[in-house]
């Protein structure tokens, strides 16, 4: 599950139509983010994420989704040859005021390549997001915001549901191409086609 963060935030109170003043949250930055971080601002630093200016607290991992998103970069590794890296948990770099978390990550390059910044859009060859209470979240704006940076392959596990929703063909409206697949269906990564599993394999349903 996921929450917006709203301790310790900045707040401007512009004049309404009536005259009255309305909060409005802080418009947070990267390098404003990473400031508070170093100032030891937040209680839990490792659960944030930036979204398009907010501020997001990732709640604790289930045993289910920590272990599956664990297993998905596991046979994404084998799968992925020489050339790309599978990360877990590490920020991607969309924006000025946007570094989303991913459950797991394909780049572009070595993992030494990414100790100066993190990846950007067009080095993420695909993203992973395992959702159980987040699925909403998951499929609504962190989908609009990856097609709108241009992530051309995004995979969304709905974990009680033993679905995987693909997301290809980004546009700053959305993606284009979304399919839900399960059971004997097919997925393959985008960058390395050769690969190829059922989602019950995926999920770790075949016998």
């Amino acid at each position: 599950m996921t929450t917006a963060l709203l301790k310790k935030q900045d707040v401007e109170r512009p004049e309404s139509a009536e005259g009255e003043t309305a909060p409005v949250p802080y418009h947070w930055t990267v390098a404003a983010l990473y400031r508070a971080l170093d100032a030891g601002v937040f209680e839990h630093p490792e659960r944030l994420e930036l979204i398009q200016g907010r501020i997001i607290e990732h709640m604790g991992q289930s045993p289910p989704h920590s272990t599956l998103a664990s297993v998905i970069a596991d046979m994404l590794r084998v799968a992925f040859p020489l050339g790309y890296a599978v990360r877990e948990e590490k920020p991607i770099h969309v924006s000025f005021d946007g570094e989303p978390i991913p459950d797991v990550s394909v780049v572009v390059g070595r993992q030494s390549d990414y100790r100066e910044h993190h990846p950007m859009p067009q080095e993420v060859a695909l993203l992973v997001e395992v959702a159980a209470s987040s699925a909403a979240y998951d499929l609504g704006d962190k989908a609009l915001l990856y097609a709108q940076v241009g992530i051309t392959d995004y995979w969304v596990v709905l974990v009680n549901e033993a679905v995987i929703v693909r997301h290809r063909q980004p546009t700053p409206e959305g993606y284009q191409d979304v399919a839900r697949l399960a059971g004997d269906d097919m997925l393959s990564p985008l960058a390395a086609p050769e690969a190829a599993w059922t989602v019950n394999a995926l999920l770790g349903l075949e016998e």
